[in-house]
Parts: C-alpha cells; sequence; structure tokens
C-alpha cells in the first residue's frame, strides 16, 4: 500500500491545484474533486492499488473519497444532482405554481386565484350589492383562512384592484372608503375600509350553485372552491389584466363591455367571422381613464397574435388665459399614469430643458370631485405646439402599452389573439348553458316524478286515507301504496309527507297545473340539451341582456394615425352650459340657452315668419358634438357651443355661414347630439319614399362633413329618425294624392353609410309623401288638405302590409276639400300647427280641436271667416326639447 506520506502529499497536489486552502469556498469546486478533475481517478487508483480484494479496492476509494471531502470542508451527507435534475425537481414544479395559481388569468373568467377566491369568498358571506357593506378585513380573513394562504396583504391589494375605477372598465368591488386614487395615492388599511360585491360580480357568479364549473379541493381539502366562475360576461377583455410569472408575462388591455359582448354575439352569429368584421365591433382597446389610443396596424398586429404595440396619449386642450396667454389643460391620462409623478416630472424637465420647455411658467392640478383637470400655464410668447410635442416625447402624456394576450388555456400558458379568445369564452359559456340546462332538467324530471305520485294520490285519495289507516306503521303504508298504485319509494314517502291541507280542490287543480307546466319545460330543456344551437342562441340572449343592464359608453377615443390627434381651443371665458338647438321652416339653424327657451314665448301671431317655425329642436350643452344631415343627404359635425347664439325671434344664422362647404340650396332636415356609445341605428326617408337604415357608428367619422346618404338626382332627404326597436313600431307613408301605406319595418335592411336604401312606397306619377316616419299602433294622424280641411285618423285603422305597396285612401277628395294633402303629422297628444295660405298669412291651430273621423271621410274645414282658402305649406310647432 502506498505510504501514508505520499497520500498526504498527493492530497497536497489536488488541493494546490484545486486552490483549495482549508475550507472549499463554493460547492462548485467540491464537485470538481468529485467528478475526477485535477488527476482525482488516478490519485484513488494509487490509494487502492494494494487492495486483494475487489470489494476491499471498493471501500477504500470510499473511505478516500469521504476523507477528501472531509478535507475539503463538506461533510458526509452531500447530494449529487446535475443542474437538469435540479431544474426539473425543484425550478419547474415552482414555476408551474407560479403560473397556474398565482400570476396568469383563465381565459374562461379572466380572473386570477385570489380574485377568484376573493368574490367567491363574499359570496359566501352574502355581502351582495343590495347588503350592507362589510369590513375589508372580514372579507380577506375569510379569503385567506378558507382559500389562499398567502398572505393578508397580497389578498388585500387584489381586493383593492377590483374596487378602483381608474383600473378597472367594470369594478366587480364596491368599495367604500379611501381605495387609493390615480395619484398613486394607497388605500386605507382594511381595519378602515368596507366593500361590498359590485352589481355586475353577480353576473360572474351566476348559476354558479347549478353545477355549472368544475369544483376542486381548498389547500387543506377541507372545503371545496370553484376552478373557474361562470363569468356570463367576457370579464377577460372587458376588465383585461396584468401579472408576471416565472419566464411569462401577461398585459390584456382592458375594452368596452357593450363593443366586447357584440363582437361575441357576431362570432356566435359566424364562428368564421374575419378579424377585420370583429374590429368593427370591437375597435379596440378602452382604458378607464379615457385619453387617445393611437392605433393602427399595431393593432391589428397584437389582435392576430396577441402580441403588439399601441400608443396612449392624454386628452388636452387648449384654453385662453388672461393676458392673451395659454393654457394647456389636461383632462385625461394614459392608462395606469400617476397624475402627481407625471406632473413632477414636467416640473424638472422645466427646469432641465429650459430651450424647449422655459416657457411653462406654472403646474397647477386643479382636480376636484367632478374629474381631473391639470393647468400647465404657458407665458406669453410662448408656442404651445412646441411645447406639448416635447411634453409628448419625454413625458407619460404620450405612453406606449405592450399588448401581451397570454391566458390560461387548456390547462397551460397560451398566446392568444382577439378570435382565440372569443372562440374559447363562447365555448365555455355553451358549456355552461348545457350543464345549468342538464341541472334544471333533472331537477325538472325529478320534481315530475313526485307530481305525478301525488296526482295519483289525490285522484284516489280514499283508497290511500283507507290504507294508511289500517296500515301498522309507516313503513308498511309505504309498502303497500307502492304496490297498489305502482309507484317508486320516493312518491310513496311524497304521499305520506303530504299535508292535508293539499288535498282541497284548489290545491288539487294546482298540482295538475303544475305537473302540466313541468312537462312543457321538461320538452323545452330536452331540446336545448340536445340542440347546440339553442345553447348558443341562449349565450346570445342573455349576453345581450347584460349588455343593456350594464352598457357603458367608450371612454378612449381611436385614432389612426399620430396626424389624426386634434388639440382643441376652447375659449376659458365661455363656461360649459345647457343649450337648445333648433332647426327652422326657413332652413337656418339657431341656438338659445336652456334658461332663455324657457322664459320666451312661443305663441304665433300675424308676424310669424318661416324663420319662427321650428321643425326640429333639441337640448344638448356646449362641449358637446352635434351631427346635421341635410337635405342632400350630407352629415356636417361640429361642437354644439360653435352654433352662433341668437333669441327666439331672431331668423338664426343660415347654414352656409355656418359650414363653408355646404351648397346654396342646401339646408339640415334634421340635428342629433352625437351619442358616445353609437350603439343604435339611424332610420332615413327621401321625399321618393325611400328608407335605409344605418348603423350610428357608421357616421363616427373623424372629418366634419361627409356624405350620409346617396340618392337620385331628384331626390331629396326629408328627415332622419333613431330607429324604434319596439316591435309594434310600423313605417307610416303619407302621399300628396291621399293614399297611405301602414309598413310593417322587420324587412328594412341594415345598410353602409352611403348606400340608397330600399323602396318604401310605390307612388303613383307625379305624387310625391307628404309624411314618412315611425308610427306607433295607439298615435294619430292629422291631416289637411290644400283647400283647408283637416282631421285625425287612428293609425289602427289602418291595416299593416309589406313595404313598396301602393297602400289605401286616407282622404276622399272632393270640389270643397281640395285635391291634394299638403301637411300630414303624427299626434300623441297635443300639438300646435302652423299653416300658411296664398296670402302667406301664418294660421296657427291646435290638434285637440281636431276630429278624429274614418279614414275614408273628407275631413272638416278649419277656417271660419274664409273658405275655400289655399294653403301652401303647413309645420308642427315643436316646442318640446
Amino acid at each position: 500500500m502506498m505510504d501514508e506520506s505520499k497520500k498526504d502529499s498527493r492530497l497536497d497536489e489536488i488541493k494546490k491545484n484545486l486552490n483549495i486552502e482549508g475550507e472549499v469556498d463554493t460547492p462548485e469546486e467540491a464537485m470538481a474533486v468529485i467528478d475526477g478533475q485535477m488527476g482525482f481517478d488516478e490519485y484513488l487508483e494509487e490509494v487502492s492499488a494494494d487492495a486483494k480484494t475487489e470489494k476491499e479496492k471498493v471501500e477504500i476509494k470510499k473511505q478516500t473519497k469521504e476523507k477528501l471531502l472531509v478535507t475539503a470542508g463538506f461533510g458526509k451527507n452531500v447530494i449529487r444532482k446535475s443542474v437538469e435534475t435540479v431544474m426539473h425537481e425543484s425550478m419547474m414544479p415552482y414555476s408551474e405554481h407560479v403560473i397556474l395559481d398565482r400570476a396568469m388569468p383563465r381565459v374562461e373568467d379572466g380572473l386570477k386565484p385570489v380574485q377568484r377566491r376573493i368574490l367567491y369568498s363574499m359570496l359566501e358571506l352574502g355581502v351582495t350589492p343590495d347588503k350592507p357593506y362589510r369590513k375589508s378585513a372580514r372579507i380577506v380573513g375569510d379569503t385567506m383562512g378558507k382559500y389562499h394562504p398567502h398572505g393578508d396583504s397580497a389578498i388585500y391589494g387584489a381586493l383593492v384592484r377590483l374596487a378602483q375605477p381608474f383600473n378597472m372598465n367594470a369594478c366587480l368591488v364596491d368599495g367604500h372608503g379611501n381605495f387609493g386614487s390615480v395619484d398613486g395615492d394607497g388605500a386605507a388599511a382594511m381595519r378602515y375600509t368596507e366593500a361590498r360585491m359590485a352589481p355586475l360580480a353577480l353576473e360572474m357568479l351566476r348559476d354558479l350553485e347549478k353545477d355549472t364549473v368544475e369544483w376542486q379541493f381548498n389547500f387543506d381539502d377541507s372545503l371545496k372552491e370553484p376552478i373557474t366562475l361562470p363569468s356570463r360576461f367576457p370579464n377577460l377583455l372587458v376588465n383585461g389584466t396584468t401579472g408576471i410569472a416565472v419566464g411569462l408575462a401577461t398585459n390584456i388591455p382592458p375594452h368596452n363591455l357593450g363593443e366586447v359582448i357584440s363582437g361575441v354575439v357576431a362570432y356566435i352569429d359566424n364562428n368564421k367571422i374575419s378579424l377585420k368584421e370583429m374590429m368593427k365591433h370591437i375597435k379596440a382597446p378602452d382604458f378607464p381613464t379615457g385619453g387617445y389610443i393611437i392605433a393602427g396596424e399595431e393593432l391589428v398586429k397584437a389582435y392576430e397574435t396577441g402580441k403588439g404595440k399601441i400608443y396612449l396619449r392624454a386628452k388636452v386642450h387648449i384654453e385662453n388665459g388672461e393676458n392673451e396667454k395659454k393654457n394647456i389643460v389636461i383632462t385625461e391620462l394614459p392608462y395606469q399614469v400617476n397624475k402627481a409623478s407625471l406632473l413632477t416630472k414636467i416640473m424638472e424637465l422645466r427646469d432641465s430643458k429650459k430651450d424647449k420647455l422655459g416657457m411653462i411658467q406654472e403646474i397647477c392640478d386643479e382636480s376636484d370631485r367632478n374629474g381631473m383637470r391639470a393647468v400647465i400655464r404657458v407665458k406669453k410668447d410662448g408656442n404651445v405646439d412646441d411645447i406639448l410635442a416635447t411634453l409628448f416625447k419625454y413625458t407619460d402624456l404620450q405612453t406606449s402599452f405592450g399588448m401581451n394576450m397570454v391566458a390560461i388555456a387548456n390547462g397551460r400558458p397560451q398566446l392568444l389573439g382577439l378570435l382565440d379568445m372569443i372562440k374559447y369564452y363562447v365555448d365555455y359559456q355553451q358549456s355552461i348553458i348545457y350543464r345549468r340546462t342538464k341541472f334544471d332538467l333533472n331537477n325538472a324530471k325529478e320534481r315530475e316524478h313526485i307530481l305525478e305520485g301525488l296526482v295519483i294520490a289525490v285522484r284516489n285519495i280514499d283508497e290511500v286515507i283507507k290504507i294508511i289507516k289500517t296500515s301498522e306503521n309507516t313503513g308498511v303504508a309505504r309498502k303497500r301504496l307502492q304496490e297498489r298504485f305502482k309507484l317508486s319509494e320516493r312518491q310513496a314517502q311524497a304521499i305520506l309527507d303530504m299535508r292535508l291541507a293539499r288535498l282541497t280542490s284548489l290545491e288539487i287543480f294546482k298540482l295538475e297545473n303544475e305537473l302540466k307546466e313541468l312537462k312543457e319545460l321538461i320538452k323545452r330543456l330536452t331540446e336545448i340539451v340536445n340542440s347546440k344551437k339553442l345553447q348558443l342562441e341562449l349565450v346570445k340572449t342573455e349576453l345581450l341582456e347584460i349588455r343593456k343592464k350594464f352598457k357603458v359608453s367608450r371612454l378612449s377615443a381611436v385614432l389612426g394615425t399620430e396626424a389624426d390627434f386634434e388639440i382643441k381651443n376652447i375659449d376659458d371665458a365661455r363656461p360649459i352650459e345647457n343649450i337648445v338647438i333648433g332647426l327652422t321652416a326657413g332652413g337656418t339653424v339657431k341656438s338659445f340657452t336652456a334658461k332663455h327657451f324657457g322664459a320666451c314665448s312661443k305663441e304665433t301671431s300675424e308676424k310669424t315668419t318661416a324663420f319662427d317655425i321650428h321643425t326640429k329642436l333639441i337640448s344638448t350643452s356646449t362641449e358637446k358634438t352635434i351631427m346635421f344631415f341635410t337635405n342632400l343627404g350630407n352629415a356636417f359635425k361640429m361642437i354644439a357651443g360653435d352654433v352662433p347664439d341668437c333669441k327666439w325671434k331672431d331668423k338664426g344664422t343660415p347654414f352656409k355661414t355656418i359650414f363653408s362647404e355646404a351648397l346654396s340650396d342646401e339646408y339640415p332636415v334634421a340635428v342629433f347630439e352625437v351619442p358616445e356609445n353609437m350603439e343604435s341605428n339611424l332610420i332615413f326617408f327621401s321625399r321618393a319614399g325611400m328608407i335605409k337604415k344605418t348603423a350610428w357608428k357608421e357616421y363616427g367619422l373623424l372629418k366634419n362633413y361627409f356624405q350620409a346618404a346617396k340618392f337620385k338626382d331628384d331626390d331629396r332627404l326629408v328627415d332622419v329618425q333613431p330607429e324604434n326597436t319596439d316591435p309594434k313600431c310600423t313605417l307610416l307613408f303619407v302621399t300628396k294624392a291621399g293614399m297611405t301605406l301602414n309598413a310593417f319595418n322587420n324587412d328594412v335592411p341594415l345598410q353602409g353609410r352611403i348606400s340608397g336604401g330600399v323602396k318604401g312606397i310605390q307612388l303613383a306619377d307625379k305624387d310625391e309623401v307628404v309624411l314618412i316616419t315611425q308610427a306607433m299602433p295607439k298615435t294619430e294622424i292629422v291631416l289637411v288638405t290644400n283647400k283647408g280641411f283637416a282631421k285625425k285618423v287612428k293609425i289602427n285603422e289602418i291595416e299593416p302590409m309589406a313595404r313598396y305597396r301602393k297602400g289605401v285612401k286616407i282622404i276622399d277628395f272632393g270640389k270643397e276639400n281640395g285635391n291634394e294633402i299638403v301637411f300630414a303629422s303624427l299626434v300623441s297628444d297635443k300639438k300646435d300647427i302652423v299653416l300658411k295660405n296664398s296670402e302667406n298669412e301664418p294660421i296657427s291651430i291646435s290638434t285637440a280641436n281636431l276630429e278624429i273621423q274614418p279614414r275614408v271621410s273628407k275631413g272638416k274645414s278649419i277656417f271660419k271667416a274664409k273658405n275655400n282658402v289655399d294653403i301652401n305649406f303647413g309645420y308642427t310647432f315643436e316646442i318640446k326639447v
């Protein structure tokens, strides 16, 4: 054997080669020794060379190896594992846990586990919207003790976020107290705040009790919790989410509830819908803090692949300050930008970039309970455009939002496009409806089974009572009832449990009636269970109900490019106020303050002119956008406050003066305040009887002047109305020749912006439409002939029929009453009508003084002093707004 001095010498040599002095410094150095580096294998062979047997040789090697480890500073309990093994056995399970159970949302309900557990705990606590608020600490404690043992601060942080309207498009928690602010202020401690479920959160949990989702045991197997919530609205897209896991991250922007539901409904109607078509419904994200989204092709890429970048800009406008100075006013910020930090950053940049921002005089935060208002006061000679360009470049007035739409789908994290998310959601909702219907069907069948037994009992009540009375005990009675009437054990037990009060005639009738209704319900539920189409129809119907109940206007404006960004200049001296916009029979436009409109006298006199007769009146406010539709089929858009003010008796402003693009013979026939959501439709009516139905959103263009409808050269637009969606509503036509058509409106298709529409009524030669409108059955029509005869006719006298027919007579012309209708209008209550005769004299009559007559009558003269006075034209003098 090798002598001891030689061994020590060899060991010293190895230690020297390994730079080991005393204890080794790292496990890597020990691994180098163990793995046979620096002649270690050779050393072991020398040590064991004198061994007599192989077993003794192995033992010597083992002891030497342990001795070396001890010498190198390691104990005997050393575990040898490769990096790959450690990663697989330790890191991968940890990563999987963080991804699936902590940081990533499920595609089905869009919630992370902590959010789902908070909502479920609140449901168990009964903290619903109709109940009082409960301390946040109680909710957090319940969630932590039952389902989420990860610390109260994490749970409370998630609860707070669910209640913050500047973070959530649709808050799921209704917070009471200090829940933080857009300035970055944190929420108060959980012992001070209170919370309850928001109304929309009930839709997340609806049908949970009907076996609609899968369940799992909680962390200690003492309770069960849902793996996902039913989520009856697409929460993942509506509220978005952000999360960082191990090796993965997600950043899904929030969207508008109404738009997302419209997109889901469109997918249900056509599951092969293209992304381009889908983006007509879901235009872009919609952030709770508003602002502008500069999207373009990047957004299309993000929706297609799940990954992309969009830019967000603050909403700013310019106000005129004192001494010809300008103020930059910020009213909306990009999503998740801290207002206080932003203003501090601007202040710092003003000092560091004096060449570009030195003209900023002062920065003030004037935000209050009415909304955000941060003011940057600019010196007199300051260039506002240059300052804004610098601020957009160097501050968070413009930020980027990196869309990275990762969610757990099919049990693993996936990068999903917009259509993929909607597909997963629709499939999930179909399974919810299927499971719910199956649950209801099973319950209905069980109830039917019991009712059938009870009905048999009440029809044979005397015999049933006899069996029960003569039985020794309940068990015997139950068995005898089963044998006699071929009943199941449950049916027999239900008969024994039945109260004597159920034996009255009324109760017997109720039982039979309930059984009948139950059979119909079972039939319907069975059809739904067996039909994928019916299941999807139910999903669609229930989604539309949620949209109708919870729909809110879009908050973020969408721009295609930076060039579309427009900064408005608002005169600071003119406050926002309520006004009334009117269109006159003379083709002019008027604007009155609401106070002046309410105080002025609106009676007609012999001095009344066409400029005093208002064909349309709308109530709005100076900061709103209004849209005019003209007789030539064009649309003109402007800020309501920019319409020149006038008095009631003024002529008003010619349309050509307001819009230089208008032609000389062009005048407005309708005016609307542009709605923020644009979810409804408009109906266009032409003089030749054409009808066009178009979605409001088709007119949400950035241009201030564009074509709204396309007609033939000799046709003109006469009216535009919001679509009446009541199924009883019809389309009413009255022509100059005395014909009328009451047409169904269900076959008028939805068409594009510049389409010409469809034919509404079949006109005779030289005939034209006097009235074309939407009508309800209980309203009446007022008719006036050219000889001054008038009458009222009930609409329900005119039988509805298909459109593009000639219609029926609505007046019987003769020598006395004239040969054409010059005026017709709908009347639901009292109205004044202004008529002009051949001598251009105004004549005012009240519809309350006109008689209701049959459809084929001649009417009665409305003039006492003058008979046979020719009527040139008439207008409804509308004074209600």
